[in-house]
């Protein structure tokens, strides 16, 4: 005779995410998404619960939202927000450009409730050009688009929607858009503050800049998921700035909120033995990840997909820490399946499916009743459902309400009232993400960013740069260290503004050497994803060399064998600030030397004012320079002015340098890093090899052996 189910505990832990889009330079959003998901996302999502005062549920906030959500409350700089204060006439053509394309960046359910925002925005697609007229009434129906529905009797966006429909919205009601929007943000916090007082939900974090926990702690950890997944080639392993994440992330939310949380959605859901004691020392009490960390925790066969509906604890040096596990259908038909059906029949369904949770359980005779986790973005799912998920929040949370079997709590709620969790012995290392981490490691794109975080952050240690002596140094790393750079970084994701977080992530580099008062390097010039890819031809060495140092070519066989690049006009040019400077490079090497010959383009030289710098990154950092690119021996030194012994450089016809390798500290079997920068004063006129740098391994006994040719 089968039991009858006793009901089951819900679990929604809905998270709110965005990385820190401010130039640290100046503090300016260079992206807007906090403010636009903060007015059409933010606000509602907990003005449908306080309609639902039956319905309990988590909010789990980034502290980098939390502290941007405050810098666009105060008034802090915004570029896009800026062009729409400004006055048409006032744009150059450049901004009216950005402007016209930003606003016509809408939610498929904005475009559906007004045809006529997408017969415009069909209309405006470059390279159309907006009249004033045009501008004005798009920029409008894009204010109204970043709003969500239940705030469109607002008197501001009702006059304005009305004015869009007939064509003739203008400055007028765009300010009044501007000033709802800016208005809606003084509402945001105060809404969640309101809902945990009254214990209708519990407010969690993440770590503070949004960081993947386990790879701060060592960037290898990638490896115990995906052994064969390819690792950076500067070691990683931060286990203080992980916990340095953690604590202040914590803070940050005690800030806003005027209570600690009691537990944290990892970013990313990402957790490991190791991540998971520094979680428990820090005094945080339950996390949450999927449900295929927890199968391969278990490392059983076939599991009871029971068990899966119960909290779990891990014991870590620190103390335990307990886990809640996330139905991945559940939450996955929220996230990316309900969008397409009937408000009213998703919300059917996904009661029903709860419910047969349930009916399972009590089937399979273990004792109480169920928790089921669903966890998922409580912002950019909506997007893709009709009137913003309005009418499927509606839904499910009357649905919720009328069910008597279900009751929705919370994870700290879930742990007061019932037994110590079960324990599991062993913790697998993963995310939320196919349990690993090669959304964030192992492209050679992500890798070559964890190369460029690591160089920086020992340069800063090595300064003897301190958090207490130097806090913006560090705080410019932490935010380097977040994870939507590497989410970006590779092929897994498309944005049409992934330039721009590849610069931002290198301005996060930059500003730790500048506020740490070291040089910045050029290598943090060249974007990470910037790889040359038309135009430039890359041929990698495959014998030693050994030229004649006069800058001509003496023998035809003088440089066979050599690696060479041969630049074209493609993916070069991003880093020309005038005509190309060089048409090739040859490099290669012997037992003791590495050699370099540059050809340059056009029949003139550049001259007795450019000089060259030769920027080694790898296995040591230096910097060498060489001063002024006319005929004849070539001064080359150290960028301090020391000369470089054993060390030559001759330009005749072309640029030939040889480098002695015991200057670089390198052992056969290491990588050697370098870059070329063609200058002239404090102008930098070309970077070569164009978007990367010059790479290969340094040679052993047996190379040249193993690579002759005839």
């Amino acid at each position: 005779m089968s039991r009858v189910s006793p009901g089951v505990d819900l679990v929604f832990i809905w998270h709110h995410h965005q990385p820190d889009y401010r130039r640290p330079s100046d503090g300016r959003a260079l992206l807007p998404w906090v403010r636009l998901h903060a007015t059409k996302d933010y606000l509602d999502m907990a003005l449908h619960l306080q309609r639902h005062a039956g319905v309990k549920a988590t909010f789990n906030f980034a502290p980098s939202l939390l502290d941007q959500l405050e810098h666009a409350r105060t008034g802090g700089a915004d570029a896009l927000f800026e062009l729409l204060q400004r006055p048409p006439g006032s744009l150059s053509g450049e901004e009216r450009a950005e402007l016209q394309a930003r606003s016509r960046m809408a939610p498929r359910w904005a475009r559906e409730r007004w045809p006529q925002y997408q017969a415009l925005c069909e209309k405006l697609r470059a390279p159309a050009v907006a009249n004033e007229a045009e501008l004005l009434r798009l920029n409008c129906f894009f204010l109204l688009a970043w709003l969500d529905p239940l705030l469109m009797h607002e008197s501001a966006a009702a006059a304005a929607e009305k004015a869009a429909i007939a064509g003739h919205a203008g400055l007028a009601e765009r300010e009044a858009l501007l000033a709802l929007h800016a208005e809606i943000l003084h509402r945001v916090l105060p809404a969640y503050r309101e809902l945990a007082a009254r214990g209708q939900i519990e407010i969690t974090c993440s770590p503070a800049f949004h960081p993947i926990l386990p790879l701060l702690v060592d960037v290898k950890t990638a490896r115990r998921s995906r052994p064969d997944q390819p690792s950076p080639a500067e070691d990683f392993a931060a286990p203080e700035d992980a916990a340095w994440h953690i604590a202040r992330g914590l803070e940050i939310a005690e800030e806003a909120f005027g209570a600690r949380p009691l537990g944290m959605w990892p970013s990313e859901g990402s957790v490991s033995p190791e991540a998971a004691a520094l979680l428990a020392g820090a005094g945080v009490r339950w996390v949450a990840t999927d449900e295929m960390v927890l199968w391969r925790s278990l490392g059983e066969g076939s599991p009871r997909r029971e068990r899966l509906y119960q909290p779990w604890r891990f014991a870590t040096p620190k103390g335990d820490l307990a886990f809640f596990f996330r139905d991945h259908e559940l939450s996955d038909r929220i996230g990316f399946v309900d969008s397409t059906g009937g408000a009213h029949d998703a919300a059917a369904d996904f009661v029903r499916r709860v419910r047969h949770i349930g009916e399972q359980y009590a089937a399979s005779g273990l004792p109480g009743r169920p928790v089921v986790s669903v966890v998922l973005d409580g912002e950019n799912c909506w997007e893709h459902y009709a009137e913003d998920g309005m009418p499927f929040l509606s839904a499910l949370y009357e649905a919720l309400e009328a069910a008597g079997d279900i009751r929705t709590v919370t994870p700290s709620e879930v742990l007061d009232g019932g037994e110590r969790p079960e324990e599991m012995h062993a913790l697998h290392s993963g995310s939320w993400i196919d349990a690993d981490f090669h959304i964030w490691a192992g492209h050679p794109e992500k890798n070559r960013a964890w190369d460029l975080l690591a160089r920086t952050r020992h340069a800063l240690v090595a300064s003897g740069a301190t958090r207490a002596s130097h806090p913006g140094a560090w705080l410019s790393l932490s935010a380097a260290e977040g994870s939507d750079w590497f989410w970006w970084f590779g092929e897994d994701h498309y944005t049409a503004d992934k330039a721009l977080f590849d610069s931002l992530f290198r301005a996060h580099l930059q500003g730790v050497h500048e506020k740490a008062g070291l040089p910045v390097p050029g290598w943090l010039s060249l974007p990470v994803s910037g790889k040359a890819k038309s135009g430039d031809q890359h041929t990698p060495p495959t014998a030693y060399v050994r030229p004649v140092l006069d800058g001509r070519l003496s023998r035809y066989y003088e440089w066979h064998g050599a690696g060479l690049w041969k630049f074209g006009t493609g993916g070069g040019s991003m880093h020309r600030v005038t005509a190309p400077v060089a048409s090739t490079l040859h490099y290669g090497f012997d037992e003791q030397f590495l050699y370099l010959r540059l050809d340059f383009a056009g029949e003139a030289l550049p001259g007795a004012d450019a000089s060259i710098v030769i920027e080694v990154t790898a296995p040591v950092a230096a910097r060498l320079r060489l001063v002024g690119l006319s005929p004849g021996a070539a001064a080359l030194g150290r960028e301090d002015g020391e000369p470089l012994p054993g060390a030559t450089a001759v330009l005749d016809d072309v640029l030939e340098v040889g480098l002695p390798l015991a200057a670089f500290g390198g052992e056969p079997g290491q990588t050697l890093e370098l870059m070329l920068h063609v200058e002239r004063g404090a102008q930098r006129l070309e970077s070569l090899p164009p978007g990367e740098p010059l790479r290969f391994t340094l040679p052993g006994p047996e190379w040249d052996a193993a690579h002759w040719s005839v």
